[in-house]
């Protein structure tokens, strides 16, 4: 009885500890003011102080839903960063920024596999998006294809407006129906 009281505190004592030097990832959005790819840097202005977050090495970077180099943001840009708060220092390990595209969120009403077509359910109007060749497709973190994509999953894709057509670069199944 003694010993699995011990083991169980043990436990109890493990859980607390894991619980206290877990690390949560947090996200923030603003405009970019500076990138120093040298230093692996990236700073957000700020209304009263701008911030700095350093960029780990394998770190995903994204500009208007493609994959790019650190390099490849500027100034001016908007973005999204998912960083981890180690010390003093704020470490990103994505950035996903706009410069020339939108990105949208929403319920798949339908999909045109044919014609590369994904549409989202809107309040007073549906939205179609048409994907382009090059068009990334994410499910769970890893590459898939147009057939993953059903009716009442929820989605974000990235998109620029080219005439009368919305086409995505990227699209995220966030939640799968």
């Amino acid at each position: 009885m003694m010993r699995s009281m011990k083991f169980l505190g043990a436990v109890a004592l493990a859980v607390v500890l894991g619980a206290v030097t877990h690390v949560r990832a947090e996200q923030t959005n603003g405009t970019i003011k500076s990138v120093d790819a040298g230093r692996n840097e990236v700073v957000l202005k700020g209304i009263v102080k701008d911030t700095a977050y350093g960029v780990e090495k394998n770190a995903a970077v994204w500009l208007d839903g493609v994959r790019v180099k650190l390099g490849d943001l500027k100034a001016d840009d908007k973005a999204v960063i998912y960083y981890e708060k180690s010390g003093d220092q704020l470490m990103a390990n994505s950035v996903r920024a706009l410069r020339n595209a939108e990105e949208s969120l929403g319920t798949v009403r339908s999909t045109f596999a044919d014609k590369r077509e994904v549409v989202i359910k809107g309040t007073v109007k549906d939205t179609t998006y048409e994907l382009t060749k090059d068009a990334v497709i994410w499910v769970s973190g890893k590459q898939g294809k147009m057939s993953d994509i059903g009716e009442g999953d929820e989605i974000r894709v990235t998109y620029q407006v080219r005439g009368d057509h919305r086409m995505v670069n990227d699209l995220v199944i966030l939640k799968k129906k």
